[in-house]
């Protein structure tokens, strides 16, 4: 567990897999919050850690920022071990309930990769807290607000922890690499909604932005590079479908286009869960471009 800000930590959940790929966040003030435990596998490393570093017992939230079996499948293990309540938005709460539509569509999505994440298990219907947008969790010494934040996912929120001023946006934002942003578009994307979520999120008060994908800046600007890239791949998407072109033909206008993409195709190249991203934003974008064109 690495200690990234005062009161926070980040724990590698998928560390023994694929370093650096998938993280959590510890919040430790009078009452702990996990942001995002990981997949089903990963928890039990952050469990471990929890363990060790005596913050399991003050456990009093397990905030998802969406649904997605990377990010919040290591609740259900989480749940099992802790007295935390764990929080997601309303449309995602019956699939954390009953995870059985989730899981078979994660393994159509995710196909191998999702039995490397784990299955996740039900969770108590009285253990699961459908969150209000704006709504308030007071963690003694810092508030943890959180903002609905559709478009990666209808199911997504947004936290900000507003006295620290950490903005924990996730997927809503996209992938964060050694400074650079790489949008995480999956299917099914509504742009529109992508967008309006980043122009929410870049009003709040914060100085620091914490990604699951992986790690925590002070680049501020992040938000807007983000939004702007959502912008050019839509644009890049609409012209590849007019042409007749596909998925792939997507991927090398992104690649041309975009120097950061072209950096982390790079760094990903020998990482086949990472590599997997820019596959399932393209197929994102290009669905949302064929609908719209």
């Amino acid at each position: 567990m690495e200690r990234v800000l005062e009161n926070i930590y980040l724990v590698d959940t998928l560390k023994y897999v694929e370093p650096g790929t998938i993280s959590a966040y510890v919040i430790e003030l009078e009452k702990a919050v996990v942001v995002d435990p990981g997949t089903v596998k990963g928890a039990n490393i952050l469990l471990e850690e929890l363990e060790k570093a005596g913050i399991k017992d003050k456990l009093e939230y397990i905030a998802n920022t969406h649904i997605h079996i990377d990010h919040a499948g290591g609740s259900c293990v989480l749940v099992k071990h802790t007295n935390a309540k764990v929080i997601v938005h309303p449309k995602g709460a019956k699939h954390v309930i009953n995870p059985t539509k989730l899981w078979e569509s994660s393994k159509v999505v995710l196909g191998e990769l999702a039995e490397v994440y784990g299955k996740p298990e039900p969770i108590d219907e009285n253990r699961v807290i459908s969150a209000e947008d704006g709504q308030k969790f007071d963690l003694g010494g810092d508030v943890l607000t959180a903002y609905y934040a559709p478009g990666h996912a209808p199911h997504m929120l947004a936290y900000h922890l507003e006295k620290s001023k950490v903005l924990f946006p996730d997927d809503a934002v996209g992938l964060y690499f050694e400074g650079s942003i790489f949008p995480t578009t999956p299917p099914p994307f509504d742009m529109e909604q992508a967008l309006n979520t980043i122009e929410r999120l870049m009003k709040l008060d914060f100085e620091y932005v914490a990604f699951a994908h992986f790690g925590i800046t002070e680049e501020k600007e992040i938000l807007k590079q983000a939004y702007d890239k959502i912008v050019m791949w839509g644009e890049l998407a609409e012209k590849v479908v007019r042409e007749g072109g596909n998925i792939n033909d997507l991927i090398s206008r992104i690649l041309e286009a975009d120097g950061d993409a072209r950096r982390l195709k790079d760094k990903f190249k020998d990482r086949p869960i990472a590599m997997g991203f820019i596959q399932v934003a393209a197929a994102g974008l290009f669905d949302y471009a064929k609908k719209k064109v």
